[in-house]
């Protein structure tokens, strides 16, 4: 799993870095929670699909605003972030 910390950690790959952490747990709810959120209360009879047919479309306008919202932060954040350590090699 040394992926998972390369993905989340900063240049010195020890300090997390927020822009990424705050971006992996953005991407998961709106790729995995809002679907299964979406298909479950269907299936379970809960929401009619018409609700979903009203709020998925509007997510076309909040998703890329969500997006370079992260980015930036990402962007933001990466020059206060450590960097990693010449070795001299």
């Amino acid at each position: 799993m040394g992926w998972v910390k390369q993905a989340l950690t900063g240049a010195d790959n020890e300090t997390v870095a927020i822009g990424r952490l705050i971006g992996l747990v953005i991407t998961f709810v709106l790729l995995v929670c809002i679907p299964v959120a979406a298909v479950g209360s269907v299936i379970a009879g809960k929401v009619p699909v018409s609700d979903w047919s009203t709020l998925l479309p509007v997510l076309a306008i909040y998703v890329p605003a969500v997006v370079g919202a992260v980015a930036g932060l990402i962007w933001g954040t990466n020059g206060t972030e450590p960097k990693a350590k010449d070795d001299g090699q």
